[in-house]
């Protein structure tokens, strides 16, 4: 009995993380009326930087009172995505951890701390130092964006971890078993903090990007720190799931609060209703 009222939390869990992401994926669909006309996005560390950044945090947090029947559709596709996957998990994370190889193993010592905080942390920090050194303004605007993207990140993982209080894979508990403001690492396992980093950074290094092979670089670096969650059984595929999405959503969404849109990304939209049900995507030039 008490395992079934975990498994039934499952669900919960998933679309309260699926609405935080489209929180963050809102905050740019609808300005508010401060990022209307957004002030010169800051190149430097300082005052003007730090307040860039609380109004940005502020426009992401506040974008679901201005949802609009789209946002809500596309919500519902998240979080049925993210429930589609649940249902999966042992199967998936069976599969991965049959799969392992000597050489996955070994790897795993450098690839699978890509997503690691102090890594990324030390990059961004890289990154900041040669725009300075070289006299970039690009990059360091990359570099502090990428700052806003990856602390944004961690407070809304910060909250669904801490909400949802579910059981890590090594815990040797069902996939449906959650701890709700279960305060432990053990129980820290839903959503995945490192793939939802690597894919916050990677989407604004990607979306500020105009090269290819730097956007496959960046999506790719950051699809093997989701991957190697699954392979140090470390977290079960829905947590990365929405891990992944939650990054992509919020990083995009802070790159786009201080970037024009790209127009040669592909668009995927949504219409259902009683006459018509119709999925698009086109791709501009």
């Amino acid at each position: 009995m008490r395992r079934d009222r975990r498994a039934a939390r499952a669900p919960a869990a998933v679309l309260l993380a699926a609405f935080l992401i489209w929180t963050s994926r809102a905050a740019a669909q609808t300005p508010s009326p401060e990022s209307t006309v957004p002030a010169a996005t800051a190149d430097r560390l300082g005052a003007a930087y730090l307040r860039q950044f609380g109004r940005d945090f502020a426009t992401i947090f506040k974008s679901p009172f201005r949802w609009t029947d789209g946002d809500w559709r596309t919500f519902a596709v998240v979080a049925g995505a993210g429930i589609a996957v649940h249902a999966f998990d042992q199967s998936i994370l069976d599969v991965i951890q049959s799969a392992k190889t000597r050489t996955s193993i070994d790897a795993s010592v450098v690839l699978g701390k890509i997503g690691n905080g102090a890594y990324l942390s030390a990059f961004l920090a890289g990154l900041y130092a040669a725009g300075g050194i070289f006299g970039d303004a690009g990059l360091r605007t990359t570099a502090l964006l990428g700052v806003e993207s990856f602390l944004t990140t961690a407070a809304v993982v910060f909250i669904l971890k801490t909400v949802a209080g579910r059981a890590r894979p090594d815990m040797n508990e069902s996939a449906g078993s959650f701890r709700f403001f279960a305060a432990t690492d053990s129980y820290a396992s839903f959503p995945s903090g490192d793939a939802a980093a690597a894919f916050a950074v990677a989407s604004v290094i990607a979306g500020r990007s105009e090269s290819l092979v730097v956007d496959i670089l960046a999506y790719g670096l950051a699809g093997i720190a989701a991957f190697y969650r699954l392979h140090e059984r470390k977290h079960w595929p829905s947590d990365v799931f929405i891990g992944s999405a939650l990054g992509i959503a919020i990083g995009s969404q802070i790159n786009s609060l201080h970037s024009p849109k790209k127009t040669n990304v592909p668009q995927l939209s949504f219409e259902l209703g009683p006459r018509r049900q119709s999925v698009t995507v086109w791709l501009s030039f």
